[in-house]
């Protein structure tokens, strides 16, 4: 989950960000408030549908970014995905769970 700091100065997270989701806001836009990934559709989706209303293909290259990353950091053995614990570091280990909405949403917004 992620979260905004406003033009005029509330933040969207449920608390104010820390001093290093501070410095990640001020380099990325927005800052992590829970940093696990069980495979949610709702950002791809948003690109999806911004695509099909602007035609503008960055919302298509967001997705390639974002298809390239699942086959490198969600990926396993025998061919299927899963989620992190941590999208900040890969390295705390994977969610032993396929939650049945990767294939109904996420692949389809792909």
């Amino acid at each position: 989950m992620f979260a905004y700091i406003s033009p005029d100065g509330p933040y969207t997270g449920a608390s104010a960000p820390n001093p290093s989701q501070l410095a990640f806001y001020h380099k990325y836009g927005f800052y992590i408030t829970a940093s696990d990934y069980i495979l949610r559709p709702e950002v791809l989706e948003s690109n999806f549908y911004a695509w099909r209303v602007t035609g503008d293909t960055k919302y298509l290259d967001r997705a390639q970014l974002a298809a390239t990353n699942f086959r490198k950091y969600l990926r396993i053995d025998d061919g299927g995905y899963t989620g992190l614990w941590d999208v900040m570091d890969p390295g705390q280990g994977r969610i032993d769970d396929t939650e049945s909405f990767w294939f109904a949403e996420v692949l389809k917004y792909l």
